[in-house]
């Protein structure tokens, strides 16, 4: 089956999809975890947030304890309550200094389980399908240089402006999110073609 344009009637057909696999009960359970210690400053707590995420999410952080120390460190509770979207606050919790590497798709993912609201997940089957429609029916305009992967600034803004673009205002970010993944897992399974 050849993939169809975004429109409320396909989100909400993958949006079934992602409920019907158990995803949504996952996705509640973790919700209901990241909500506790909104502040982030309890090490236990935040080192319970940081396993679940990394095993559910296959997120490949190795260095758990050390990712949730330096979260705590970081006194990210401020950032998270803003109303807008803050790049800095993923990039700082990405770069895990004792392993000098930039664990950017966990960053986001514990940004959006706080905020699902604001933060979009970036996640490698999410972004190649989002390519895929950009390159198809193109939604956002890109300066020399800017990717996703390496700019969330840039990713968010092209999260909210596919939304726009596609008539999909209804949704917030976690349902495109849902969305988006759901489909690239049924790519990845043959059921849908670009």
């Amino acid at each position: 089956m050849k993939i169809q344009r975004p429109a409320p009637s396909v989100v909400e057909h993958y949006l079934h999809l992602w409920k019907a696999r158990g995803s949504e009960a996952i996705d509640l359970a973790l919700t209901e975890l990241f909500s506790r210690d909104f502040e982030n400053t309890d090490l236990g707590t935040v080192a319970v947030k940081v396993a679940a995420l990394n095993g559910l999410y296959a997120t490949n952080v190795y260095a758990q304890l050390a990712m949730a120390k330096n979260i705590v460190t970081l006194k990210i509770g401020t950032d998270l309550r803003a109303d807008e979207v803050n790049p800095a606050l993923v990039e700082r919790i990405a770069r895990l200094p004792v392993a000098n590497r930039r664990f950017y798709s966990f960053a986001t993912k514990y940004c959006a389980m706080h905020r699902p609201d604001l933060y979009p997940i970036f996640d490698s089957l999410i972004a190649r399908v989002l390519s895929r429609f950009q390159r198809q029916e193109s939604f956002d305009q890109f300066s020399k240089g800017e990717t996703w992967r390496g700019d969330y600034a840039v990713f968010n803004r092209s999260i909210l402006r596919f939304r726009e673009h596609f008539g999909l205002e209804q949704y917030n970010v976690r349902d495109i999110d849902k969305y988006l993944w759901t489909l690239a897992k049924e790519e990845q399974a043959g059921n849908v073609t670009f």
